[in-house]
């Protein structure tokens, strides 16, 4: 990472509602907050110069906080962060018991190891194929310090920068196209959104689980592993919930949809949901379709034609560079298909996949796009 703290601050601000005036190539832009508070952000700022002190000043004070506390949280600008909470079952706030900590740390390590695998394409168990690229993203992640209150285990993974492709020209084809997920954020989205589905699918309704019930879970990310791994916190005698809460990097956008918190119970009955799926998710299955999930990262469509092609963000299965899944689309769709893209929106696909050499992969017939949280009504 440069040492220029420039566009970290930048983001921050715009994070915490501030807005670009007035841009100026010649060393500074203008920001403000109200039409009252207004602040020069020089192009140039190091950790520890006058500049930097002048401006986490300058931030606290427009936002009555601690120039500590700002300088800290723009250090976090580029990790997203989950946040593994448990209760204590009544016990001190200031100490858990060595091995419920323990248990906790080493099933967020697993959950965490499972999402980065399964982000890269939806599985229903993973077994011994778990990915060399996953791996390395899951070694990146870095535990902070617990919190004041009810245990609280932060697992921050920094995000990496991801550039928008450069997309040939075509007469007549207009073009659009989004920034990139970075493959970071992609592992702790899918995490997210796997617990999220879990609860909305198995947990809230409260019902003994059936593989059709499990599918959106999978399609989400969730694998028997992450299930497994959740499964071994909430049996922890001394843990009566598990709530797992996301803070995003500001320095990548993220759509709104995407979950902040899920609370898991601990009790009888949420533990035996939680193994039922396990064992259910054990059950070997062939997939006849492929499933693709994904931000749109282009969309290409010829004025007047009744179709047009979609790019889905979907990992490179032969490198550590994102690739992505070509789609035929109608053009009654593309409206909304271009809101989802504006807002980052996870979308889900079905098909069986066309690999071309030198190119990227396409589905062989057009197909109905939906958002992953309406894959499946929930129950």
């Amino acid at each position: 990472m440069s040492d220029n703290l420039f566009p970290d601050v930048s983001a921050f601000l715009r994070d915490r509602g501030w807005s670009l005036v007035r841009e100026n190539t010649s060393g500074a832009d203008l920001w403000s907050l109200t039409d009252r508070v207004q602040m020069y952000l020089p192009h140039v700022i190091t950790r520890g110069s006058f500049e930097w002190s002048d401006i986490t000043e300058r931030i606290a004070s427009a936002h009555d906080e601690r120039p500590s506390t700002v300088a800290r949280e723009i250090d976090f600008v580029r990790y997203d962060v989950a946040r593994f909470r448990v209760d204590n079952d009544g016990l001190s706030d200031r100490t858990i018991s060595l091995e419920s900590g323990a248990t906790v740390v080493s099933s967020a390590f697993g959950m965490l190891r499972a999402a980065a695998t399964s982000a890269r394409r939806p599985r229903q168990s993973i077994g011994s194929n778990y990915s060399k690229l996953g791996d390395g993203i899951a070694r990146e992640a870095r535990l902070g310090h617990t919190e004041p209150g009810s245990f609280v285990f932060p697992v921050a993974l920094k995000v990496s920068t991801t550039e928008q492709e450069t997309l040939g020209s075509l007469p007549g084809t207009v073009f659009d196209t989004a920034t990139p997920e970075s493959p970071e954020r992609r592992v702790t989205r899918t995490l997210a959104q796997a617990i999220s589905a879990l609860d909305k699918h198995v947990l809230k309704p409260g019902l003994e689980p059936r593989m059709r019930d499990l599918t959106p879970v999978v399609i989400a990310g969730g694998t028997k592993e992450l299930l497994a791994h959740l499964t071994r916190t909430v049996a922890d005698p001394d843990i009566s919930w598990l709530e797992t809460g996301f803070s995003w990097a500001p320095i990548e956008a993220v759509s709104p949809s995407v979950p902040k918190a899920v609370t898991v119970p601990a009790d009888a009955e949420a533990r035996e949901l939680m193994s039922r799926a396990v064992r259910l998710l054990s059950s070997p299955k062939t997939d006849p379709l492929r499933v693709v999930t994904g931000p749109i990262i282009h969309i290409g469509h010829t004025p007047g034609d009744p179709f047009g092609e979609v790019g889905i963000q979907s990992p490179s299965p032969s490198g550590s560079r994102y690739g992505r899944v070509e789609v035929t689309v109608r053009q009654e769709q593309l409206s909304q298909i271009h809101h989802w893209m504006d807002q980052g929106t996870t979308v889900v696909v079905y098909g069986v996949v066309e690999h071309r050499p030198g190119r990227p992969a396409r589905l062989k017939d057009p197909a109905e796009l939906q958002a992953l949280e309406d894959t499946l009504p929930g129950t």
